[in-house]
């Protein structure tokens, strides 16, 4: 059979000569069009034509014909036109003997009334024989170890080719389907292709192997892959305003922030926080409408489009809890911080209903407040703080502000004891509690017991990660070494965590 691999398309997940995939449409209509009859049909032999008809259940229209219809391999030219209900594509030469063809709908029609598309595809041969290998997939995330819908997978000839020769997409069980398949070696992909370009872009979650895959009448595994967003690559930063006053930075993994340059602004007397190897946050002394930043030869230029308002808490929360080992409460705002009135600012203690001030409790800090709390004894009180007791730059002032504050004892905790059974050499536990993270451990190898102290009482998520490279932060897909993301293990129940009890789970990996 002939094979070629030029011209392709994005993601399809293929069964049959019906359709594949929907994405959805309004309430009332959230049916994608479906194939009535085709011409040839799916799966026909010793195919001599020179057209294309497909009909469909209910009028559409086409959707950038030239991107979104394919045939492959793409040896001949044709033109698309809709007839009423029905698809026609007119071939300006004859199909080349002894191949089989499939063309792919990569939503290529949708319907007029909520605009629903679908993802199709159709094979048929110019000769007695149908290519017919098949391979399966399952993908998942590399991070939440969820079954992921509408992730590309893909065959390719070469690592370098910019789009797949065989490809489909995911359904929502992370499963599909490559179908019409000649004998041959493959390399192979997964991707989620969001802007829909038919490419495995750079920062597109995705998994890519660096080996072939041998694919005959006998292969029949189901290779299953985890897909991630990978590292930036050398040539990439990272660039945004968390803030009005608050720029965030991350940079490539091989280059450092000491050749780093602010435009118009003197980057000795900037003050900053690291936030990990690669992020820092910058405190703008005043607000920019747009910023250019260089980093060794990378240069970027980026825009501020939040709104210069008043200042505000990063975090706002109506309640504050105190753990038994904790002095102090911390207060981060929006921008650096100019001038604190600390009799502005005092602690409602409800033990004995006064007002204590706390000045000479206060440590100011670029950007935090951090409020000692240890002299005062008690379970509940409250923050209260005055408008224009906190000031930023430019006299930006905060305006009132009460929180509450709980004082947790211990016998209002739970212990957590984990222990863990493994064969990870290098591996950390990270707990969750909802999608936030209340503590992770590092730095352990093979079987051992990890303790978390003094948890709230709650529902939590466990998670072992193999921490290859001893960082102890998860690392995802790398594009440029092929290294597949760090394993990430979910104890896949809650962990339920009461008040004045000693826990303890075990933890298998397989």
């Amino acid at each position: 059979m002939v094979r070629f691999g030029s011209l392709l398309i994005s993601c399809l997940l293929i069964v049959s000569c019906a359709q594949i995939g929907t994405i959805t449409g309004g309430a009332k209509d959230n049916a994608a069009p479906r194939i009535l009859k085709s011409n040839p049909i799916d799966g026909a032999l010793n195919v001599q034509t020179r057209q294309i008809n497909i009909e469909f259940d209910e009028f559409v229209v086409l959707q950038k014909p030239n991107e979104n219809l394919v045939l492959l391999p793409s040896n001949v030219n044709y033109e698309s036109k809709l007839v009423n209900k029905t698809l026609q594509l007119d071939f300006e030469s004859d199909l080349a003997e002894n191949t089989t063809y499939s063309l792919y709908l990569n939503g290529a029609v949708k319907d007029i009334t909520e605009g629903n598309d679908s993802l199709i595809q159709i094979v048929f041969s110019t000769g007695s024989f149908l290519d017919s290998n098949r391979v399966f997939f399952q993908i998942t995330d590399a991070f939440t170890n969820q079954l992921v819908e509408g992730v590309t997978v893909g065959l390719f000839d070469s690592l370098d080719q910019d789009k797949p020769i065989y490809f489909s997409k995911t359904d929502a069980s992370g499963f599909a389907k490559l179908r019409a398949i000649a004998d041959g070696s493959y390399f192979y992909a997964a991707y989620l292709d969001k802007n829909k370009n038919r490419n495995r872009d750079a920062d597109e979650a995705q998994f890519a192997s660096p080996f072939k895959l041998l694919i005959d009448t006998n292969y029949k595994d189901t290779l299953k892959l985890s897909v991630s967003v990978p590292r930036l690559k050398n040539n990439s930063l990272k660039a945004e305003f968390v803030t009005p006053f608050i720029l965030a930075l991350r940079k490539p993994d091989t280059l450092s922030f000491k050749t780093l340059q602010i435009e118009a602004l003197d980057m000795k007397s900037l003050m900053s926080e690291s936030i990990s190897e690669d992020s820092i946050h910058y405190f703008l002394p005043s607000y920019f409408e747009s910023l250019q930043i260089s980093i060794d030869t990378i240069v970027k230029k980026v825009r501020n489009e939040l709104p210069e308002d008043d200042m505000l808490l990063l975090t706002k929360k109506k309640k504050f809890i105190l753990f038994p080992d904790s002095c102090c409460m911390v207060l981060k705002f929006d921008r650096l911080i100019d001038t604190v009135y600390s009799q502005g600012i005092q602690i409602f203690l409800q033990e004995d209903s006064v007002f204590h001030s706390l000045e000479g409790c206060i440590l100011k800090d670029k950007n935090s407040l951090k409020l000692n709390l240890q002299t005062f004894e008690f379970e509940r009180a409250i923050l209260q703080i005055d408008s224009g007791a906190v000031r930023g730059k430019m006299d930006a002032q905060h305006g009132p502000l009460d929180i509450a504050i709980q004082r947790m004892r211990s016998e209002s905790l739970g212990n957590l004891t984990v222990n863990v059974r493994t064969k990870a050499n290098n591996w950390y536990l990270a707990l969750y509690n909802s999608k936030d993270l209340v503590a992770k451990k590092t730095d352990f190898n093979g079987d051992t017991s990890v303790i978390f102290p003094e948890l709230l009482p709650g529902d939590y998520d466990l998670y072992l990660v193999e921490d290859r490279n001893k960082n102890g932060i998860w690392n995802p897909f790398d594009r440029a070494s092929y290294v597949a993301p760090e394993k990430r293990i979910g104890l896949g129940r809650k962990v339920r965590i009461k008040a004045n009890f000693d826990h303890e789970i075990e933890f298998v990996t397989p």
